[in-house]
């Protein structure tokens, strides 16, 4: 990850600080320690943070008619992943994915 992403106006401050601590070589449960987070919460983060890489620089976020939740179901979607899997990434039940993705679908029209 490059370092101007640390400073990217689409990145929260706690992400960018997550990101600059990882390319510093720390582990999770470091730099969970340092903010006050659970090391799964730092992985999490991280893995969060490249859902957003996918938007073009520069994208202001109100312009996508998806909420962020709604981005990250349709995409892991479009990967194959069941509504378990998802559910279990997100902490909501594969019904609550389901019902996600039909409001996704029908915001996109389809």
């Amino acid at each position: 990850m490059p370092d101007a992403a640390f400073g990217g106006s689409d990145l929260r401050p706690i992400e960018r600080v997550v990101l600059k601590l990882h390319a510093a070589g720390q582990s999770p449960s470091d730099i969970g320690r340092r903010i006050g987070k659970k090391p799964g919460t730092v992985v999490r983060i991280m893995k969060m943070v490249e859902f957003k890489d996918d938007l073009a620089p520069g994208t202001p976020l109100s312009s996508d008619p998806l909420r962020p939740v709604e981005r990250v179901v349709v995409k892991l979607r479009a990967r194959g992943e069941s509504y378990g899997e998802i559910g279990n990434r997100i902490a909501r039940s594969g019904r609550q994915v389901q019902m996600i993705e039909s409001y996704a679908d029908f915001k996109l029209g389809g």
